[in-house]
């Protein structure tokens, strides 16, 4: 209730719910990760340097990147860690590395932002009360900016081209959208940008900011 009087929009996500049956749904789940969270952490211990900080960097290749840290903690020694919060379970130790690239890449825009690699990166499941964590070092950011940098020119080529390729995964049975899939043999809808052949030796800067 307070916090629908100090911010009057929030409301506007259960405007489809009149009786407030969705909302009491979503009260309860809340609850039961707030309980949760209780079991992981002391709230009375954190003393947190930050809380949902937006940062930005822009590498050496002009790659801007962007993002927002749900907490940082500074030890009295200097030390940094970044920890990020996640309503869903852990994933199995196979998928651990992709969980952990979002960090990594928190770590390497606070490395070029401050000069400093983050002594801990702190992943918190609140649905499966598990708490991943990894020590990086600086050949891991090193290899995540070259990582980031074969990404973006990935997206610049196939922005210039219309060519996007599909990339089947197993999740591939659940997605709503085969109809528009190759994979699938769908028909995707008419590219919206304008084509042109990449200039050879040419590479530009872009822009990339994920959450």
């Amino acid at each position: 209730d307070r916090l629908r009087e100090s911010r009057p929009e929030v409301a506007e996500l259960f405007a489809d719910d009149p009786e407030g049956e969705r909302l009491a749904r979503w009260l309860t789940e809340a609850e039961a990760l707030v309980e949760r969270w209780f079991t992981l952490e002391d709230p009375s211990r954190l003393e947190p340097a930050e809380r949902e900080l937006f940062v930005e960097a822009e590498l050496d290749s002009g790659l801007r990147l962007r993002g927002i840290i749900d907490r940082v903690d500074v030890a009295p020694t200097g030390e940094v860690r970044i920890v990020d919060y996640k309503t869903g379970k852990a994933p199995r130790p196979e998928y651990a590395e992709g969980a952990l690239f979002q960090m990594k890449f928190y770590a390497l825009v606070v490395w070029r932002l401050k000069n400093v690699i983050p002594r801990r990166l702190q992943l918190v499941y609140l649905g499966s009360g598990d708490v991943l964590t990894y020590d990086p070092v600086l050949a891991d950011l090193e290899r995540v900016e070259r990582k980031l940098l074969a990404l973006w020119e990935a997206i610049r080529r196939a922005t210039e081209t219309g060519d996007w390729r599909p990339r089947p995964t197993k999740l591939c049975g659940w997605c709503d959208h085969q109809a528009h899939c190759p994979e699938f043999g769908g028909t995707p809808p008419p590219y919206p940008l304008p084509l042109r052949a990449p200039e050879s030796g040419v590479a530009e800067q872009g822009r990339m900011g994920p959450d």
